[in-house]
């Protein structure tokens, strides 16, 4: 299947505009190397262009950790001015999907997307051939808002750009100018963007790495590049001051940032260790308490922001609306009073389920609902207290296909968002429906042949033990999928201590497949749950003979055991012996679907156990003729489903747990392993593909 790529040029909603291409300014090239220590370049003679209105200056600096750059402050008062320095979590969370290793590339990419690498898709290395970046960037978000505004990309490592090479192809990027390994241009280049008034302007220093790597963070040569980085980026605010001054309508959000840390060496190892992990940032954006104040015991500094908010933060900045049921990032605008924080998602594809996990961080008095949204329409409302949701309502799929999906979580402007591609369950196959003679569905909790040619009623007519289950999340199928009020039957097999009997009683004289000589095969399957009591001497599962015996004539599947170790054998006997299929494990607790088929004509028994843990187990075995001609077993047509044919196993071997079943049906063939495996796989009712 072609996935839906998550790359969606300018389709973040109805009616976006096309963007105007601007023709790329190259600019001059410059003097210097990225390890010049020398004093500040000299701002360019200025007329300032485009005064007024929101802009954005973000500076990157590779190499600069948070001890270092903290040490330096006192002597830059301009930069200390943005406030104080927030750590930002990089790599994501380990364990999850999410986790990334804490690398140049990947880092650079979050920071511009909001998304982790698991959605950006960008590793280590820049791919071969096609675009690097499978989520949309800040310059995309910004071109699409404003198709006028002036953007700027100057940065010193080349990769770096090559990674917005699609922005840059599409027009997104209004000037770029070659920077390549080279600091001292970057601070000139990025000095004539300010005065230009480009709207966004995105800088970027590697210089940094370089003394690290050569001399070490406490060396000399790294501290004073600490300084020139400084020192250039105070130019920069100085450019600002001047224009806010000349132009009271003009507002700067400016951010100075590192996307991943380093070890106490000065090596970008891409380890999940603290240091390895801690971004930063220094901004005069006036973000949330919840995220400045950092006083919550039970979180630790990396807990409070992340480099996937900054994106989300910028934006929101420049006034880029980001609607309800349309949000693409992994974080949020930390200027928000409510924070949704490390959102996860684990499919489950047993039971085709998907979970979402998030943090919610907000004062004490938040009491707001929280919405979950799916491909962007509303799926759920929960409390405020609720940091899990389980989605039970995922489609069904054609084999083998794979779905996308996005989630959006969120309450009073907190949001967070995860996307995920997951296998659905397939559809039902309607093969099933061929041959099927006799069908219990359980609707509204009743015990009715949908053929209406056989009956099921309790042995037990004083005391039958039976439940209904008719609560959606506690049945096999997908709860989307069950309109019908479908019901699963629990039978109580201690019920003979109050009337000698136990189970139920399939009566299908009218069409006893078993026997009836123009049936050549025929299949009886249905789920099964156990609560887990196995015995040794066993239980029947289903029999249309006396038990006591498998050597006894007839068919049945028998459970035996210890508690929680429960195996069904698939047992025919006659004339004095047996064949039989052993060691077929069931899970208790736990839906799994049963069939046994007898191919009468070529003498073989089938026997399928579909096992949510075990997982597939299924076995053929050739049958004696005195065992096909005693399939018929007592010549009543009754089959006992919870005891045996005479509803007295129970009694005799003191049987007293619980076994639950839906879904039965017979067919007048044997099903193929691959339609019971669908039948499994849907979970769905077979009822569903009837009118």
């Amino acid at each position: 299947m072609t996935l839906v790529p998550l790359r969606k040029k300018h389709g973040w909603r109805a009616g976006a505009v096309t963007v105007t291409v601007l023709l790329t300014a190259l600019l001059s090239a410059c003097g210097g190397g990225d390890d010049d220590d020398s004093s500040t370049v000299k701002p360019p003679e200025h007329k300032f262009g485009s005064l007024g209105g929101k802009k954005t200056l973000v500076v990157h600096v590779d190499g600069l950790t948070m001890e270092p750059l903290q040490a330096a402050l006192a002597a830059h008062p301009k930069v200390q001015t943005l406030g104080s320095v927030l750590p930002l979590r990089s790599g994501g969370y380990a364990g999850t999907s999410s986790e990334q290793q804490t690398k140049a590339l990947p880092s650079w990419a979050s920071l511009l997307t909001g998304t982790w690498s698991v959605e950006h898709g960008l590793g280590t290395a820049l791919p071969e051939t096609g675009e690097a970046l499978k989520a949309q960037t800040v310059f995309d978000w910004v071109k699409t808002n404003a198709p006028e505004a002036q953007t700027a990309l100057v940065v010193s490592t080349p990769d770096y750009a090559k990674a917005l090479q699609a922005n840059v192809d599409e027009g997104e990027v209004s000037i770029l100018p070659d920077c390549a390994n080279n600091d001292v241009c970057v601070t000139k280049q990025s000095q004539e963007a300010v005065v230009k008034g480009a709207d966004f302007i995105l800088a970027q220093y590697s210089g940094l790495l370089k003394q690290s790597d050569q001399y070490g963070l406490g060396s000399t040569q790294y501290q004073n590049q600490v300084q020139t980085v400084l020192k250039d980026f105070t130019s920069l605010l100085s450019l600002i001051d001047e224009r806010e001054a000349l132009a009271s309508d003009e507002s700067w959000q400016i951010v100075l940032v590192n996307s991943y840390g380093m070890d106490k060496f000065g090596t970008v190892s891409g380890a999940q260790f603290e240091l390895n992990k801690t971004g930063w940032m220094l901004s005069n954006i006036a973000l949330s308490d919840i995220v400045t104040a950092q006083n919550d015991a039970a979180r630790g500094p990396l807990d409070y922001a992340s480099i996937v908010d900054v994106a989300p933060t910028l934006l929101t900045g420049m006034g880029v609306s980001l609607p309800v049921g349309t949000y693409v990032f992994n974080g949020n605008d930390l200027r928000n009073p409510v924070q949704i924080d490390r959102l996860v998602f684990d499919y489950d594809q047993n039971s085709y389920n998907l979970s979402l996990e998030w943090k919610l961080y907000s004062d004490a008095q938040f009491a707001a609902p929280v919405e979950i949204y799916r491909e962007g329409q509303l799926l759920a409302t929960v409390d405020a207290s609720t940091r899990r949701y389980v989605d039970t309502t995922i489609p069904n799929g054609a084999e083998g296909t794979l779905l996308p999906l996005r989630y959006e979580v969120r309450t009073q402007g907190g949001a967070a968002s995860v996307h995920t591609v997951v296998q659905p369950a397939p559809d039902l196959n309607a093969s099933v429906l061929n041959g099927m003679v006799m069908y219990y569905p359980f609707l509204n909790a009743k015990a009715e042949d949908a053929k209406q040619v056989s009956t099921l009623q309790p042995w037990n007519s004083t005391n039958p033990g039976a439940t209904w289950v008719t609560k959606a999340a506690d049945l096999p199928y997908k709860t989307s999928e069950t309109p019908r009020a479908n019901s699963a039957l629990t039978m109580d097999l201690g019920a003979y201590k109050q009337g000698d009997y136990s189970g139920y009683k399939l009566n299908m004289a009218n069409t006893n497949v078993t026997v009836d000589p123009s049936v050549q095969a025929f299949t009886i399957g249905f789920w099964f749950k156990t609560n887990g009591v196995c015995i040794g001497g066993g239980s029947s599962v289903l029999a249309n003979k006396d038990y006591d015996s498998g050597n006894n004539p007839g068919l049945a599947i028998g459970m035996f055991g210890s508690t929680n170790n429960c195996e069904l054998r698939f047992n025919t006997g006659g004339g004095g012996g047996r064949d039989e299929l052993q060691n077929f494990s069931v899970t208790p607790n736990e839906w799994a679907y049963v069939a046994v088929a007898v191919d009468k004509k070529n003498k073989q028994l089938y026997a399928y156990l579909m096992d949510p843990s075990a997982g597939q187990q299924n076995s053929q075995k050739a049958m004696a003729d005195a065992r096909v001609k005693a399939i018929g077993g007592t010549g009543t047509g009754i089959m006992g489903f919870g005891d045996d044919a005479t509803g007295q196993y129970s009694k005799n071997y003191n049987f007293t747990g619980l076994k639950s079943y839906t879904d039965l049906a017979v067919w007048n063939r044997v099903l193929t392993l691959d339609e019971v495996k669908n039948i499994y796989a849907s979970r769905r009712p077979i009822s569903s593909l009837l009118p």
